[in-house]
């Protein structure tokens, strides 16, 4: 690999991983960005030092996101991948959808909480403590939910 791609791969790793998430991910997009034809497994591994079983989990995450699809070659059984690069495309179908479930799924969680103090019952200054820490999160997740949901956010992204 051309020493300026491996900086960029490692790049995207240290990028992916700043926020939060798996260094592979953001080393296998940068690799399939600047990558001319699809790549298989197989190639991916060789290249980034990893195994393929890592691979096909980042791979799987990513093409879940919109960041990278499938194609296939005639006459070949293998899986080859390219990178999505309509940024906008990636984010509006993919991380905003994935972002937008998390929330439901803290929403959910939320309720279910604040259910389970309001069926004990008491007012000891914990459970008052911990109702209004919820009650609070619930604010934060309704406005980051709500923002989310903005046709000018979407239109701008």
């Amino acid at each position: 690999m051309h020493p300026a791609k491996w900086e960029m791969v490692e790049a995207g790793g240290r990028t992916a991983q700043s926020f939060g998430l798996n260094r592979l991910l953001g080393r296998i997009y940068v690799y399939l960005y600047l990558c001319s034809d699809p790549q298989s497994l197989d190639a991916m591994a060789a290249e980034l030092g990893v195994s393929k079983a890592s691979v096909s989990i980042a791979c799987r995450q990513l093409e879940s996101w919109g960041a990278v699809r499938r194609e296939w070659k005639k006459g070949d059984r293998k899986d080859y991948y390219v990178a999505e690069t309509d940024l906008g495309r990636i984010i509006d179908n993919g991380l905003l959808a994935s972002l937008s479930k998390k929330l439901d799924s803290a929403k959910v969680q939320i309720e279910r909480s604040l259910e389970l103090i309001a069926g004990q019952g008491g007012d000891s200054e914990e459970v008052e403590f911990l109702r209004a820490r919820l009650q609070e999160a619930e604010k934060y997740r309704a406005r980051f939910a709500g923002l989310l949901e903005n046709p000018l956010l979407r239109r701008i992204l």
